[in-house]
C-alpha cells in the first residue's frame, strides 16, 4: 500500500485484492483485514475541527468498531517516533540513541518537538488511548513524574497553534460524549493505565513500593484521579497488595502462578469492559505482544535525516534500535510484518499507520 494522502474505504478494499493477486498478502491475511474493516474519522466533516482537519484530513485506525466490539481482548495500538539514520532516507529507521538520555528523543526530531508528531501523537492518546494506556513497569519507574496523556505532546503546540491546541480539546470533549453515549450507566468510565509487572521480583527490583509510600509515582497519586491496574502473576499480587492496597484507584489481575499476559488482557476486556489500549510500553514489550498476534497497529512519525553530527557517515547502528526500513513491510512499507494503512506528510515529516495481523483465534 503505497503513501497517500487521503484513504476511502473502497480503495482500501481495493489494494488489498491488488496485496493478494499480487502474492504479497495470502489469503488468510486477505480475509483477516477484509472482515476486520477500518475506521476513517475526518475532523472536518465529522466534528467541524477545521485548524486539525488541514493538518490531519483524515484519522485512521485500523479496525471496524464492530470487529473491535467482537473482540475477546482489546483492541491494541502503539505509536513511536522514528528518524532516518542516512541523509538520502535509504538508511535505518531508529526510535532511540542508545547513549543519550531518554533515547535522545529531541535528537531524532533535530532538537526541538515537530508539530506533526505532537499532532499525531496527541489524537493518537486522545482517541486510542482514552480508555487505558498500557506501560511495562520498567517504562512506569524510567517516567515515574509524568503522566502520558496527549497534553504531555499537545501542550508544545499551545502558544505557536493555538487553534489547533483548541481543536484537540474539543476532540477530546467529544470522545468524551462518545464514550457516555455507549455507557449504559450514562457516565465516562475511569481513566486506566495498565502496568504490567510480570512477578514480584519486577516490583522489587525496580522499587516501587518504596516510590508509591513517598509519593514519587504520578499516575498512583490519588490526587489524579487515575485507576491503575497492575497485571502480575500471584507472587506479584501477593507482594504488592499489601503495600499498594486495593482501593477505588488501585486493582490488580493476578493471572497465576505464571503471568500469563494473554489472560490478563481478557480480564481487562471482560472484568473491566476495556476494548481500547495505547501500548506505550516501550518497543520490546510491543514486540512481544506483537509475537503473540494481540498487536493491531502501530502509529509511527517518520522523521528525516537529523544532520551528521547525529548520524555520522561511518557511525555504527545498534540493530536493537531499529523500528524499520523502506521494502521490510508486507506491501513494501518499512515495518516488518505489516500494511501500510495511511501515510500523510505535516512538512517534512511522515505520519504513518500501519496495521498488523491479528490471531483470530486467540482475539475473536
Amino acid at each position: 500500500m503505497g503513501e497517500q494522502e487521503s484513504i476511502s474505504y473502497n480503495n482500501y478494499f481495493e489494494r488489498l485484492q491488488l496485496l493478494l493477486d499480487s502474492q504479497k498478502i495470502t489469503l488468510d491475511q486477505f480475509n483477516h483485514f477484509r472482515s476486520r474493516g477500518i475506521k476513517i474519522i475526518n475532523p472536518l466533516q465529522d466534528f467541524g475541527l477545521e485548524s486539525l482537519g488541514r493538518v490531519l484530513p483524515q484519522i485512521t485506525i485500523g479496525a471496524s468498531d464492530n470487529f473491535i466490539r467482537r473482540m475477546k481482548i482489546p483492541y491494541q495500538a502503539t505509536s513511536f517516533l522514528v528518524a532516518n539514520t542516512k541523509a538520502d532516507s535509504s538508511g535505518w529507521y531508529v526510535y532511540k540513541i542508545p547513549e543519550q538520555p531518554k533515547g535522545g528523543l529531541l535528537l531524532l526530531s533535530g532538537g526541538k518537538r515537530r508539530m506533526g508528531d505532537n499532532i499525531f501523537a496527541s489524537t493518537h492518546r486522545i482517541i486510542l488511548g482514552r480508555k487505558a494506556i498500557l506501560v511495562s513497569a520498567v517504562n512506569l519507574m524510567a517516567n515515574k513524574n509524568n503522566i502520558w496523556n496527549w497534553h504531555f505532546f499537545g501542550d508544545h503546540l499551545k502558544q505557536e497553534k493555538e487553534s489547533l491546541y483548541n481543536d484537540l480539546l474539543k476532540l477530546e470533549d467529544i470522545m468524551k460524549r462518545e464514550d457516555n453515549e455507549e455507557s449504559s450507566d450514562n457516565r465516562t468510565g475511569p481513566y486506566y493505565y495498565i502496568v504490567i509487572a510480570r512477578s514480584e521480583s519486577t516490583f522489587k527490583k525496580l522499587e516501587v513500593v518504596d516510590h508509591y509510600l513517598q509519593n514519587k509515582i504520578a499516575v498512583l497519586n490519588p490526587e489524579n484521579q487515575i485507576h491503575v491496574i497492575f497485571v502480575t502473576n500471584d507472587s506479584g499480587y501477593e507482594f504488592a497488595s499489601k503495600r499498594i492496597e486495593e482501593s477505588s484507584l488501585v486493582s490488580y489481575i493476578a493471572t497465576g502462578e505464571n503471568f500469563d499476559l494473554y489472560d490478563g488482557m481478557q480480564n481487562l476486556k471482560q472484568e473491566y469492559g476495556i476494548d481500547l489500549i495505547l501500548n506505550d510500553g516501550g518497543r520490546i514489550m510491543s514486540e512481544g505482544i506483537r509475537r503473540e498476534g494481540l498487536l493491531g497497529e502501530e502509529r509511527m512519525s517518520l522523521e528525516p535525516f537529523p544532520g551528521e553530527d547525529i548520524f555520522p557517515e561511518k557511525k555504527y547502528i545498534d540493530p536493537t534500535t531499529v523500528a524499520g526500513s523502506p521494502g521490510l513491510g508486507l506491501d513494501g512499507g518499512e515495518v516488518e510484518g505489516t500494511l501500510l494503512l495511511h501515510s500523510i506528510k505535516v512538512d517534512n515529516e511522515k505520519l504513518n499507520v500501519y496495521i498488523y495481523p491479528l490471531k483470530e483465534q486467540k482475539v475473536l
